[in-house]
């Protein structure tokens, strides 16, 4: 449908119409007719100029910022993050709750429903479109449900779209946390152009998302790309168990608190700061006190670097993509740790493998990474399930 076609493309950037006729392959009169009616009903918007090329400037369209909501959800567990985003996905609220424990599904529920109630208030001139979930674990791609969550208890067969659609009467769509992760990255930077690439999310976990000739690879269980680290053999680092901490959130700050603990009072002094912080952001904090010298974070980055390069040099010999992004907690990684983590992942690749493939950081570094890729994945499924005269209902129902 050309509504929908239209939108789409500009969720990317701002067009012409010539762009747009470019691009969709109608006739200017029937593309203007289309234009007009996603004004009507607050879609686009005219968002500037086109330079000049000697004539008079073309109007660009661009989506409309100012009239519809999304809801981005991220299940961290533990921890929930939530925000309120325009259709560009810029982020007008965010919150964090659960922030030191693993909610209930039906606590999330609640939680959520609380939030949306207080986003209704607050934005009473807008309307909400729906909610865009990033999850963990294991998902059931055509009902969203959530199968498993593994490192969790209780997070098991949750319906949890059908609940929220069943309470708050929007449309709820549901999808892996390190895949949002990438949508975010890949909308941020319009990297994603038909390669292969593969995104390393590190997290409570790490996952790898393989977009194959620029197309997202999903499995029957909405998870590809697990790092299973119990398969994994890192030199000077016999203990699987320690391998496993090293590769989650959670682990590296329990290892961080230990190894604290063993330290003299006066030793410990340094480290303080980083002990009031919860694991999320206490992850950060290491990888900023190794390059500061401190003793404890510079040897638990080190070890970090080594599970992970492991870990991605082996995707790299499986998938010999074009580009691996290494994103999630590393997306704001300090360069020269990064240098690191890029020499210790080619130390184990073959030089043919190594000289073709990019390894770069991620470039939209966000504690809200995965919620705004959770309203740009929302985004699409909506635009993919809807016709025009939903759009225009949604107008009148107001």
């Amino acid at each position: 449908m050309l509504h929908r076609s239209i939108v789409r493309l500009l969720t990317h950037a701002p067009l012409s119409l010539a762009d747009m006729q470019a691009a969709t392959a109608v006739s200017l009169p029937t593309l203007r007719k289309a234009v007009q009616d996603l004004i009507d009903s607050r879609w686009i918007r005219v968002v500037g100029q086109a330079e000049a090329n000697g004539g008079r400037p073309a109007m660009l369209f661009g989506l409309d910022s100012d009239h519809y909501l999304i809801l981005g959800v991220h299940f961290q567990l533990p921890g929930v993050r939530l925000i309120t985003s325009d259709l560009t996905g810029q982020v007008l609220d965010e919150t964090e709750i659960f922030s030191k424990e693993v909610p209930s599904p039906s606590d999330t529920i609640n939680a959520i429903m609380d939030y949306v109630a207080a986003t209704r208030v607050h934005y009473r001139e807008r309307h909400l479109l729906g909610i865009g979930i990033a999850t963990p674990g294991f998902i059931e791609p055509n009902t969203g449900d959530i199968l498993m969550i593994g490192r969790v208890v209780g997070w098991q067969n949750f319906p949890v779209c059908r609940r929220l659609h069943g309470v708050l009467s929007v449309p709820v769509y549901v999808a892996n946390d390190v895949d949002c992760m990438a949508f975010a990255e890949f909308h941020q930077t319009s990297a994603n152009s038909g390669r292969n690439l593969a995104y390393v999310g590190f997290d409570e976990g790490v996952k790898v998302s393989l977009f194959l000739s620029g197309k997202l690879y999903k499995s029957s269980l909405g998870n590809a790309g697990l790092i299973a680290s119990p398969l994994l053999h890192v030199n000077g680092i016999p203990d699987q168990q320690a391998v496993k901490d090293l590769l989650t959130i959670v682990g590296v700050s329990s290892r961080f608190e230990q190894q604290v603990a063993a330290l003299s009072p006066v030793e410990q002094q340094p480290y303080m700061p980083l002990l009031a912080a919860n694991a999320r952001r206490r992850f950060s904090l290491i990888l900023k006190g190794a390059i500061d010298g401190l003793p404890v974070c510079r040897a638990l980055a080190h070890q970090v670097i080594q599970a992970l390069a492991v870990a991605v040099a082996n995707v790299i010999y499986v998938v010999q993509p074009d580009i691996v992004v290494i994103g999630g907690v590393l997306s704001p990684m300090p360069p020269e740790l990064f240098t690191d983590l890029r020499v210790a992942i080619a130390a184990h690749l073959p030089r043919l493998i190594d000289n073709h493939v990019i390894i770069q950081p991620a470039s939209f570094a966000s504690h809200n990474s995965a919620a705004v890729g959770a309203t740009h994945h929302f985004l699409q499924s909506y635009l993919s399930s809807i016709t025009l005269d939903a759009l225009q209902l949604l107008e009148n129902e107001r």
